[in-house]
């Protein structure tokens, strides 16, 4: 998608601003005049950090919002890239990824409907470029709050503060609990747990993939995977992983 954000930074106002690369695709006429209201009743609903604001916060909210779509596997942004939005998921999920110098990539996070990215945050807060790169993992629905909107809220409105830098610490966590297991947990141990932790008794995905999802190299993903199968505990076809013994894939956890 390299090239796509490439031709749309063409046409943007604002050459710099990754968020601002997808605009919101022109509606159908039969589309209510009233979609983009709700599109913010969604926001308030996902975010109640936005509810309660004063009438002149309110007024920059309303009409400061930038409202954009993108279709899944979108490159959003990339390591190296400026920023200048902070990006409100309402639809979709957002998978972002840091490059290793091997050049593979690891899985940092992902984002859902509700959350926000704090490689963003960052970002905005320190005056830095993007170290990592963030990819649509399905069709997304943001709405892009631009820096002097954010900055303003952030110092005026103490329950988007709160969400801020709770979402901050708890992103934080989790990394850190990442850079533990990638330290001190054996490959088949995470990916035993992995795939404990769904919801169904198989995964859709492919060894690269789930390889930048749990931090490791494909070759090792693949070596693993296939130690689980010869032991019993899981079935490799074509771009799935199936749970064959939950018992024995238990007791690789």
């Amino acid at each position: 998608m390299r090239a796509a954000r490439q031709n749309a930074k063409t046409h943007t106002s604002d050459p710099c601003s990754i968020w601002f690369l997808f605009p919101l695709r022109a509606m159908p006429e039969n589309t209510p005049a009233s979609a983009e209201s709700n599109d913010f009743r969604t926001l308030l609903g996902l975010f109640p950090s936005l509810q309660g604001l004063d009438g002149a916060l309110q007024d920059s909210l309303t009409h400061g919002l930038q409202w954009l779509r993108a279709p899944r596997a979108s490159e959003l942004f990339a390591a190296g890239d400026p920023c200048s939005a902070f990006p409100l998921l309402l639809a979709g999920e957002i998978q972002v990824m840091r490059g290793t110098p091997d050049g593979h990539e690891i899985e940092l996070y992902r984002i859902r409907p509700g959350e926000s990215c704090i490689v963003s945050t960052s970002c905005l807060l320190g005056g830095t470029l993007y170290p990592a790169r963030g990819e649509a993992l399905a069709d997304v629905v943001i709405a892009a709050m631009p820096y002097p909107l954010f900055d303003a809220l952030v110092a005026a409105h103490v329950p988007f503060r709160r969400y801020v830098f709770g979402l901050f610490a708890e992103r934080l966590a989790l990394m850190m609990q990442r850079v533990e297991e990638v330290a001190f947990r054996s490959l088949t141990r995470r990916i035993a747990s992995l795939m404990l932790a769904s919801s169904e008794d198989f995964l859709e995905t492919t060894h690269e993939k789930l390889a930048a999802q749990i931090g490791a190299s494909r070759e090792a993903v693949s070596r693993a995977l296939k130690r689980l199968e010869e032991a019993g505990c899981i079935g490799l076809t074509r771009g799935r992983i199936t749970v064959a013994d939950r018992t024995r894939l238990a007791a690789e956890a």
